[in-house]
């Protein structure tokens, strides 16, 4: 059974009481998706539980609302001792629950436990989670006791002996030490495949039955299975007491403790290089190794880091809680796949397809401790990205901010401020804007710029604001930050940002003699990025600076463009604002336009600052109109095309398919798709959409 959707599973009537939201997802899955069923439940965890920092217990207490969901479950005793020997096993055989019962398979269908068992293919399982934590909890001890005594020695028998040690654990009522170190070789085995909670919950067993030596090896594999879980408090608490297993300060503790509990110290402080891929093994170190690379190249080699999350795009995923020794040999672990999710939708971000970014990390914050990953990171990208989507944080973002453990890296708390000038942006309040980002680069600098995150330009904004001298003093500012120094060769910093930033600066102060040249040199560096949000922020800043100068078709058509590359990256709140500006009396010749605009942002401004990358109708005429000839079309490329290149060129910019244009022209698909490869390098372009926007525009 998988979790609930977010947006089914918040809000949660909890009062001030935070959920993280990969909690809430595996609460909704394990007790059902009934308001009271999950808020009961919530109430009855403790805090570090809701935030996803320390194990939850297994089975989950029955609240009485998740009883009166399931109702009267009918059963008499020998029933009640079928279902409690299910509840406890750890593998799902039917043979091992028949075996452990006394009874046939016959019985066993035609009694009441029956009812509430789905036998299929050998296996079996509950109907519903939420009837093992209430079958659980009503058995007492010496009933518990003797479900793992059967339970022992089925597994026996059947030459299991890892499991039958573990039911033999759970049956001693006085610890064991001869069970611990097989306990503690058990809990390493669990934890090697990535079977994070089952090696935290067998390592905990041993610390129960060990002592000196072997219980602090015991709590240095729980406390490295918490570390992995994302349970950093669990992980403190764990790996303290295998460094001073005497309580008294000493260090005759597990030798391997100290490490991952400076790591689990350095997540909770909110340090983005807490975790390291040396720190990892197997698919871990893989995918600890391909995140790191891929938050450092995104700001000069995005085209590398798709290479290099390509290479562990095979690795499987964090296993959810289940059955032991279930799925593969090795799969990752909740923190590092975390830590791995956040880098891809970082990247996608960083392209420009705030679509796929969104995907990602949904996603990831429905299963995995997102919040600690990289400093917060994720926590930013959630805030902006619901902000260029939506106009305003979601529940499940609020709750993933607020449930946090410890700190979250400085240039998150920075990006924060980004935050509320975008918001500012979206109403027309642009000094405020301004404001915020200036306090914004003050305290997140040059790390702050690395980050890609979808944001308006500063400079703009107070030409906006009418406020020349102020946007003038920040170009130039930006200018010599970007321009070498004497005796110096390249600046260092994030040189891509600021390079489109002052461009794009440039562009907003132009003046008429000028402001063709500008808006070359915005688009050229636009490309270089290539990023389809940060195109159609250029084309939004383009049509502003037209429309200041008294050009209003060419602002219209910058505007189409800005509309078009909004649409496509996924930034509907930008598509809004353009698709807003563009119904500005006179801006746009009359019958040339149907924007389609998406009510999803909050602003009515004829300049907010956008997203990026195409758009079928550029100039305030369309491909289809009669006054745009097909010779016009596309002319300004003959002496960069071949004749058959500008046919195609022509077809597409038209709105005609790849299987349209061969037709048209009858020639096979494939010799298109290589033409249209030719015409997109020889003009600099990513998309059909650019390609129609420089077409219409020209």
């Amino acid at each position: 059974m998988t979790a609930l959707p977010l947006q089914v599973v918040f809000p949660l009537s909890l009062g001030d009481r935070t959920v993280a939201p990969h909690v809430a997802c595996e609460l909704s899955r394990v007790v059902g998706d009934e308001p009271g069923c999950v808020d009961q439940t919530a109430r009855m965890l403790d805090e570090e539980h809701l935030l996803g920092t320390a194990l939850m217990p297994d089975p989950l207490p029955a609240a009485r609302a998740v009883r009166e969901a399931v109702g009267p479950l009918g059963l008499d005793d020998d029933a009640r001792r079928v279902l409690l020997i299910a509840a406890v096993a750890v593998v799902d055989r039917t043979e091992v629950l028949l075996a452990a019962s006394g009874i046939d398979i016959d019985i066993l269908m035609a009694g009441p436990a029956g009812r509430h068992l789905h036998l299929v293919g050998g296996r079996f399982r509950f109907h519903h989670p939420r009837i093992r934590s209430i079958v659980h909890e009503d058995a007492d001890l010496a009933t518990r006791t003797a479900a793992h005594v059967a339970l022992a020695d089925v597994h026996r028998k059947a030459d299991e002996p890892l499991i039958a040690m573990w039911h033999t654990a759970l049956s001693t009522l006085a610890g064991d030490p001869l069970l611990a170190d097989g306990l503690v070789e058990l809990a390493d085995q669990h934890l090697a495949r990535g079977d994070v909670h089952r090696a935290h919950e067998v390592a905990r067993e041993a610390a129960s039955h060990g002592t000196d030596q072997v219980r602090a090896r015991a709590f240095a594999v729980a406390g490295r299975a918490a570390l992995w879980a994302g349970h950093v408090h669990d992980a403190v608490a764990h790996l303290r007491r295998a460094t001073y297993p005497s309580g008294n300060g000493s260090t005759s503790g597990a030798p391997d403790a100290a490490r991952p509990l400076g790591i689990a110290l350095s997540l909770l402080e909110g340090r983005p290089d807490a975790v390291l891929p040396d720190d990892a093994c197997g698919p871990d170190r893989a995918a600890i190794a391909a995140a790191r690379r891929t938050i450092r190249l995104l700001d000069g080699a995005p085209g590398d880091a798709v290479a290099i999350l390509s290479e562990v795009a095979e690795l499987a995923p964090a296993r959810p809680p289940g059955w032991w020794f279930d799925g593969p040999d090795e799969a990752m672990t909740p923190l590092a796949e975390a830590h791995l999710r956040v880098a891809q939708s970082y990247l996608a971000l960083r392209l420009g397809d705030i679509t796929e970014a969104a995907s990602v990390l949904g996603d990831a914050v429905e299963r995995l401790p997102v919040a600690i990953a990289f400093g917060g990171l994720g926590i930013a990208l959630a805030r902006r990205l619901d902000l260029v989507r939506d106009g305003h944080l979601s529940r499940p973002t609020a709750a993933l901010e607020a449930s946090v453990p410890g700190q979250v890296a400085p240039v998150v708390r920075a990006a924060t401020l980004g935050d509320r000038a975008q918001t500012a942006v979206f109403d027309g309040r642009w000094v405020e804007a301004a404001t915020l980002l200036g306090l914004a680069a003050e305290r997140g600098g040059d790390d702050l710029r690395r980050l890609w995150l979808p944001t308006p330009d500063p400079v703009e904004l107070l030409v906006l604001a009418g406020q020349d001298r102020a946007a003038r003093r920040s170009h130039e500012r930006l200018r010599l930050r970007v321009l070498p120094s004497v005796g110096t060769e390249t600046p260092g910093g994030p040189v891509r940002r600021r390079r489109l930033d002052l461009a794009r600066a440039e562009l907003a102060l132009a003046d008429a003699s000028g402001v063709n040249r500008a808006r070359e040199r915005a688009v050229e560096a636009s490309l270089r990025v290539g990023s389809t949000f940060e195109r159609g922020l250029t084309e939004l800043v383009a049509a502003r600076a037209f429309a200041r100068l008294g050009l209003p078709g060419d602002a219209a058509a910058h505007l189409l463009g800005a509309h078009e590359l909004f649409e496509e990256s996924g930034a509907k709140a930008w598509e809004h604002i353009a698709g807003q500006a563009l119904q500005t009396p006179g801006l746009v010749p009359a019958g040339r336009v149907s924007t389609g605009s998406t009510a999803g942002g909050t602003g009515a401004v004829p300049g907010g600052t956008g997203p990026a990358d195409g758009s079928a109708e550029a100039s305030g005429e369309t491909a289809g109109d009669p006054a745009f000839g097909q010779e016009e079309l596309c002319g300004q490329w003959n002496g960069l095309l071949t004749e058959r290149e500008l046919d195609v060129a022509r077809l597409v910019v038209q709105g005609r398919t790849n299987r349209q244009v061969a037709a048209t022209l009858y020639v096979s698909v494939r010799t298109v798709e290589v033409h249209l490869g030719r015409v997109f390098r020889k003009l600099g372009v990513r998309s059909r959409t650019e390609l129609a926007v420089l077409a219409l525009r020209g």
